[in-house]
C-alpha cells in the first residue's frame, strides 16, 4: 500500500488519514461518536471494507459475537468466545470472509464500546488485543486492518505492545443545534456594494431567492436597505473589495424571520440559496433576538409582531 521507492507517490501517501493511524498501531480510541463516525467515512473513502457494530443494545458478551458474526459474515461453526474471535479474525486477515483483497483494508469500529467495559471489562480489553495482534499478521500479507472504538475510557492500557492512542480526527464537529420558535426573531444581515438603485434590485432579487427556504419555517421580512455604518465602512476601505465598482456604497440589507426551526441549519441553507443564486454579498451575519430581546426585534420588523386587536 505504502511504497517507499516512489518517493513522489510516498510523500503523497504519507499525507492520507490512513497513514496517521497505520504508521502508530492498529487499535485507536476516539471519544465521541461523531469523530467515530468520520474517521469510518475517511477509510471508507479511501477503499476501506468498514464494519460497523454498535454495543449500545448489548446486554452480554454473547450479544457482542452475534453482531461481530453478522457484521463480517463468520461461518456458522463459530464459537462465540475469545479463542474462536482470535481463529475467524485470523481468516479475516488472510481474506477468507469480512474481507476483500480488493479493497485496501479492512476496519472493525465498535461505538458505545462503554457497554462493553461495563458488561465484561477483561473481554472488552481482550477483544482489542486479538485484533492487534490479528492485524499485525494481516500486515505481514499486506493486509491494512483496524479496530477503531468509541470510549471515553483512557486507561486501556497496552494492547499487542503498543499504547491504545487517541485517534487522528481531521473532521471538525457540526456546530450544535440552535432552535428558535415562534416567539423569536431570526435575523440575516447581508453587507453589499452597490448604488441605490441597485441595493434595491438586490432586495427584491433576495426575496424570490430566500422564499422557498423561509417558506417552510413561517413569516419574514426584509427591510429597505440602509447604508453601513461608519466602523463597517472603514473597515472595508482597510480591506478593499475587488467586487467595487465605481459610484457604488457599502449597503446593510436585513432580514428578519419568525417561525418554528434550527437557526444553524436555516442560516446555512440561506446562505448556499444566495450563494447558488449567484448575488453576491462582502458578508452575511446572523442574529437570533431571544431571551427578552425580542421586543427590539419587533420594533424593528414590524410586519413580524402580534399586536393586539390585529
Amino acid at each position: 500500500m505504502f511504497d517507499p521507492t516512489e518517493r513522489e507517490l510516498f510523500d503523497d501517501q504519507r499525507q492520507r488519514f490512513d497513514w496517521t493511524l497505520l504508521q502508530t498501531g492498529f487499535v485507536f480510541r476516539y471519544a465521541a461518536r461523531f469523530q467515530l463516525d468520520s474517521a469510518c467515512t475517511r477509510l471508507t473513502d479511501l477503499g476501506y471494507l468498514v464494519h460497523e457494530v454498535d454495543a449500545q443494545e448489548w446486554a452480554c458478551v454473547e450479544d457482542m459475537h452475534t453482531a461481530f458474526a453478522a457484521s463480517m459474515s463468520f461461518p456458522d461453526y463459530y464459537g462465540k468466545n475469545l479463542d474462536a474471535f482470535g481463529d475467524v479474525l485470523s481468516d479475516v486477515a488472510t481474506f477468507s470472509y469480512g474481507s476483500d483483497p480488493a479493497t485496501a483494508g479492512t476496519v472493525l469500529a465498535i461505538a458505545d464500546f462503554d457497554v462493553l467495559l461495563q458488561i465484561d471489562h477483561r473481554t472488552g480489553r481482550k477483544i482489542l488485543e486479538i485484533c492487534a495482534r490479528q492485524a499485525r499478521l494481516a500486515a505481514l500479507y499486506g493486509h491494512p486492518m483496524l479496530c477503531l472504538v468509541e470510549t471515553t475510557a483512557s486507561d486501556l492500557g497496552t494492547v499487542g505492545g503498543t499504547d491504545v492512542y487517541a485517534g487522528t480526527v481531521w473532521d471538525t464537529p457540526p456546530d450544535p443545534p440552535d432552535p428558535f420558535d415562534e416567539a423569536d426573531v431570526l435575523e440575516f444581515g447581508f453587507q453589499i456594494y452597490a448604488t441605490e438603485g441597485e441595493a434595491a434590485d438586490y432586495v427584491s432579487a433576495l426575496d424570490q431567492v430566500i422564499a422557498p427556504v423561509l417558506g417552510e419555517i413561517g413569516r419574514w421580512q426584509i427591510l429597505d436597505p440602509t447604508l453601513a455604518s461608519e466602523n463597517a465602512v472603514r473597515f472595508h476601505q482597510e480591506h478593499p473589495s475587488p467586487r467595487q465598482q465605481p459610484g457604488q456604497q457599502l449597503w446593510d440589507v436585513f432580514v428578519g424571520v419568525r417561525g418554528v426551526g434550527d437557526a444553524m441549519m436555516l442560516g446555512e441553507e440561506v446562505f448556499h440559496a444566495v450563494e447558488r443564486a449567484g448575488m453576491l454579498f462582502e458578508q452575511m451575519s446572523q442574529i437570533l433576538y431571544n431571551n427578552g430581546y425580542q421586543e427590539a426585534a419587533f420594533e424593528k420588523y414590524r410586519e413580524l409582531a402580534d399586536f393586539p386587536n390585529g
